[in-house]
């Protein structure tokens, strides 16, 4: 059996959460503090038999801070499982049913924690009485973790997460309603059992917790793998074995004890406690060796030596890397586990396995990744890792996004078919897989926007995209459907801005299309195919609140250089060119203030160097001064909808700064007390309208719209 399914109501991160798994590995991936170690400890609060039984005994801080207030209210956890056997375990689990169609392969576990029944039974009696506000008020203020319960619970029908039902089970604190607990549904609740130990003991649940100090883990009596290892290695040794080297120790205890140099610091400790004390109360003192006799106390004592690869010396654990040390470690867990699944018949087992990454080389992380299937187990594991995600299968990936007070969970495989599936699995390199982390995406067609757009936002803005969480994704193609897809209501909840080329002509072209020359037919076919792009890709995210496309009105190349940008392609024309003709001609072009004139010379440049070596070259000319083309502003604008007031203001402040605006001395600036009206007002202070134009412009989209 597996689990399917898990859902959290109330605990910690999560208001209300349902993550989906499937058999073998899965991955949990989010930003920090998103509550991937929470959901993990949630499955053990169930499964896991090393927890102490009071770990279910929560604390105010365990409810969800969305909750306005706690008092009252219950935390669920819920898991569901499939294709149940016929174990024991199954068997707690399962919904049964008269009906002999029914699916019996499916059953849940579920840990409730809420108020004691005498507190329940007060609200219940509230709502057949008063249903006074203020005497709520009173009941709930009176309510403390010390008036709580924890309930385990098997064959739950109730959907938690469903407003309504949680409303009808727990209570309406809007309008005073709550259920009487004399009359508690087990169809609905499920069957209330004191036996909270018989399906830990029925499964098994291994947790390999993120290593913060992985050699003092490792030489740690009670939680060392190693020393685990070690225990059952010693209970295999035979009994005639056990008995020869217990014969040797004791042997050589007493010749280390019947050294000479031991003896005399034995009469020197004796004579100088009859010289303090006197004969008659000195205690009678000897030195022994006490090397342990027991097989498994002297198995103790072995440590590893350990090198970083074959072609290393060994040495102690101490010297090893981080990441060697990581290596061993999680090596001995996972050996620890198989052989304990192998010697302990279980209904199923779960290993959880949290940031498994920590100081490892990117190879090792993904053949790690290949390595952790077993036999009957399901793997969950959590990661900040662009190389596991990327070898993970998009429908056993759980992504975890922060919103104001909880996390909510995603799954982007939700209504995609098994082949869409497969072919974003396959395009989901380490390098593109960092869409799944990011608070927004920009999709592009190219090289030139992959390495110019982020190159600009941070010259232009003085900030990185990354620091406002957005990834740039190159497509290498015009195809943006497959992984545009992963962005939806049913699946990832982050906004994704394609950004393409409308492919326009820059010249005229004739009406009668069998009079184009050789470059009028190219122009007018990517002209076509632009409109036809742009009307599908209109069409199929026309009602997608998360996906919108922005469109250059040609190419970018052209667009870039028709938006005030001449002067960067200018200087760039050294390294094109070595002779000072060519560089003038093209100067020339570039300055012939032609529209189709300056498009067509900086594509042709483009082209003739290739287009993204001519936008790595070009990435070292922009500055604060560039002018960033009005749809990649949108683009970044839409896809990054978490930037704050903060984050306008350093990027005003970095222009004001960067571009020498000058300022009334006599009038004292803050940017923090100013409104956005105010700031625009400031720039616009004694510049031209050219300058206007392009100040407003590259404070971003927001401020723009104010200046309008």
């Amino acid at each position: 059996m597996y689990i399917s399914d898990l859902e959290i109501t109330n605990f910690r991160n999560f208001k209300s959460a349902n993550f989906k798994f499937e058999p073998g590995v899965n991955t949990l991936i989010g930003e920090n503090s998103v509550g991937k170690s929470n959901a993990l400890y949630a499955i053990r609060l169930l499964l896991d038999d090393t927890l102490p039984i009071n770990a279910s005994k929560f604390l105010e801080s365990d409810f969800n801070q969305d909750i306005n207030d706690w008092k009252g209210h219950w935390i669920i956890l819920k898991l569901t499982f499939k294709d149940l056997d016929s174990s024991e375990a199954a068997n707690f689990l399962a919904h049964h049913s008269e009906d002999i169609t029914a699916d019996e392969s499916t059953g849940t576990y579920a840990l409730y924690y809420r108020p004691n029944k005498s507190v329940r039974k007060r609200l219940f009696e509230f709502t057949q009485q008063s249903r006074r506000i203020e005497d709520l008020d009173e009941i709930l203020r009176d309510i403390t973790v010390n008036d709580y319960e924890t309930a385990f619970t098997c064959r739950v029908n109730a959907d938690f997460n469903d407003v309504q039902i949680y409303k009808e089970l727990v209570g309406d604190f809007e309008e005073g309603i709550f259920p009487d607990p004399e009359d508690d549904n087990t169809n609905i609740l499920g069957n209330i059992s004191p036996h909270i130990t018989l399906i830990k003991k029925e499964v098994s649940c291994t947790f390999v917790k993120a290593l913060r100090n992985v050699i003092s883990e490792l030489k740690q009596r009670k939680s060392s793998p190693l020393l685990q290892l070690l225990r059952g290695t010693a209970k295999d040794i035979e009994i005639e074995e056990a008995d020869a080297i217990r014969e040797q120790i004791k042997t050589l205890n007493e010749n280390i004890s019947e050294l000479n140099e031991i003896d005399i610091l034995t009469k020197k400790i004796k004579a100088s406690l009859n010289k303090t004390l006197g004969y008659t109360y000195s205690p009678n003192v000897n030195i022994k060796s006490e090397l342990p006799e027991e097989i498994e106390t002297l198995l103790h004592s072995l440590t590893l030596w350990v090198g970083d690869d074959v072609n290393s010396s060994q040495g102690k654990l101490d010297d090893v890397s981080l990441g060697g040390a990581n290596l061993i470690y999680i090596t001995l867990k996972l050996l620890e586990y198989e052989l304990y699944q192998d010697q302990d018949e279980k209904a199923a087992h779960f290993l959880l396995i949290e940031e498994p990454e920590a100081h490892i080389h990117t190879h090792v992380q993904k053949t790690l990744f290949d390595k952790y299937h077993f036999d009957n187990t399901q793997v969950i594991i959590t990661t900040h890792s662009t190389h596991i995600s990327s070898a993970s299968k998009i429908d056993s990936v759980n992504i975890l996004i922060k919103e104001p007070g909880f996390s909510k969970v995603c799954q982007p495989s939700k209504g995609l078919d098994i082949a869409t599936c497969k072919r974003i699995e396959r395009y989901l390199d380490a390098t593109r897989s960092t869409l799944l982390f990011a608070k927004g995406v920009i999709l592009v067609e190219g090289d030139a926007e992959l390495i110019l757009i982020p190159a600009m936002f941070k010259a232009v803005f003085g900030l990185s995209l990354d620091e406002i969480g957005v990834s740039v994704i190159n497509m290498s193609s015009t195809v943006f459907n497959h992984i545009a897809s992963l962005f939806d209501d049913q699946r990832i909840h982050r906004r994704c801005a394609i950004i393409t080329d409308f492919d326009e002509a820059i010249d005229v072209l004739p009406e009668n299309p069998n009079e184009d020359n050789k470059e009028q037919k190219k122009m007018r076919d990517s002209q076509t195919a632009g409109q036809e792009r742009a009307e599908i890709l209109n069409s199929i995210y026309l009602n997608n609140p998360w996906v919108e496309v922005f469109y250059a009105s040609h190419t970018f190349e052209i667009d870039f250089v028709l938006n005030f940008n001449k002067h960067e392609i200018k200087e760039i024309l050294p390294a094109i060119y070595t002779r000072q003709h060519d560089i003038d001609e093209a100067t020339r072009k570039l300055d012939s203030g032609n529209k189709i004139i300056v498009g067509k010379e900086a594509i042709r440049l483009a082209n003739k160097v290739g287009k993204g070596w001519f936008a790595l070259l070009l990435s070292e000319k922009i500055d604060v001064f560039t002018f960033m083309p009005d749809y990649i502003l949108k683009a970044i604008a839409f896809s990054s909808p978490d930037l704050t007031r903060d984050h306008l203001i350093a990027m005003a402040n970095y222009r004001i700064k960067n571009q020498d605006l000058h300022l009334d001395n006599d009038v004292e600036i803050s940017l923090e007390d100013m409104t956005l009206e105010d700031l625009v007002e400031i720039i616009k202070k004694d510049k031209d309208d050219d300058d206007l134009i392009k100040l407003i412009n590259l404070l971003g989209v927001e401020l723009r719209e104010y200046a309008h």
